[in-house]
């Protein structure tokens, strides 16, 4: 399967359309057999069905066989035994985006930016979270979700006082060298932000080890170790350190949320 896969990959890579195509086609031939923390016969299975994805795809669009196998295989890994917080943390990136998102509960649905101040601001947010009203926190982030494209939810944690907020004394750039985000959801000089979301980690709620099915088209992500306990980012930056991660099931916020911030440069 490796065989056939660098070959196919290298043949997609010829003839890659965008050079960030090129590089996360190579990024995923050299980790893919890395992967640790599967089960052999699942990760067999995942190779099985890339093979047959591969070997029917006439357009050779590589990207398009991979996210048809991603869709197929969420949250596969080794569930984690190692002790968690009862709190865990989000980051999303772009405050807009992530308000504009929220406002689509309200009777009109921002297409401006202008027109979002008149109909939730990030002050409405973080007032409905501290007030600890159910009816409130509902009525503000209606349907909305830990990640509002995708199923998997990636999270992380203080490993070392589990109890703290990880991020509390650290710049939007620091954040985005741990976790290793993409930074594609900003237009070109546009003012870095963040939201910086607390929510409870309940128990029925089974946490998994990351793996490439779970990150998906992306260059930024590595399997960990295959002694550590949880998955584990490899920093953008060497100069700070990589930060524990964890995937789970997609939730609503208003079910889980209990603390918001919002971050900007």
């Amino acid at each position: 399967m490796k065989f056939l896969l660098d070959r196919y990959i290298d043949n997609y890579v010829k003839n890659a359309r965008y050079p960030s195509d090129e590089k996360i086609a190579l990024h995923l031939k050299d980790i893919i057999p890395k992967t640790t923390h599967l089960d052999e016969n699942i990760y067999s299975k995942v190779v099985e069905d890339l093979r047959n994805e591969i070997e029917k795809d006439k357009e050779k669009d590589f990207k398009n066989a991979f996210m048809k196998v991603c869709k197929k295989h969420i949250l596969i890994g080794d569930v984690i035994k190692a002790e968690l917080p009862f709190i865990l943390t989000r980051i999303i990136l772009n405050e807009f985006n992530f308000i504009k998102e929220i406002a689509q509960n309200f009777s009109v649905a921002p297409d401006l930016e202008e027109s979002l101040e008149s109909i939730i601001k990030p002050e409405d947010i973080i007032n409905a979270v501290d007030s600890k009203d159910k009816e409130d926190i509902e009525k503000t982030f209606g349907d909305s979700k830990l990640h509002s494209r995708r199923e998997v939810v990636f999270a992380t944690f203080d490993e070392d006082e589990l109890t703290s907020d990880p991020f509390l004394n650290n710049n939007i750039e620091d954040i985005i060298n741990m976790l290793a985000l993409d930074t594609s959801v900003f237009k070109k000089n546009e003012p870095l932000t963040a939201v910086s979301i607390r929510y409870r980690n309940r128990d029925d709620l089974i946490k998994r080890f990351p793996v490439f099915t779970d990150a998906g088209w992306y260059d930024k992500f590595y399997p960990s170790e295959r002694d550590d306990k949880y998955g584990r980012t490899k920093p953008l930056d060497k100069a700070v350190k990589g930060m524990p991660e964890i995937v789970h099931e997609n939730l609503k916020l208003a079910d889980v949320i209990e603390d918001i911030r919002f971050l900007e440069e």
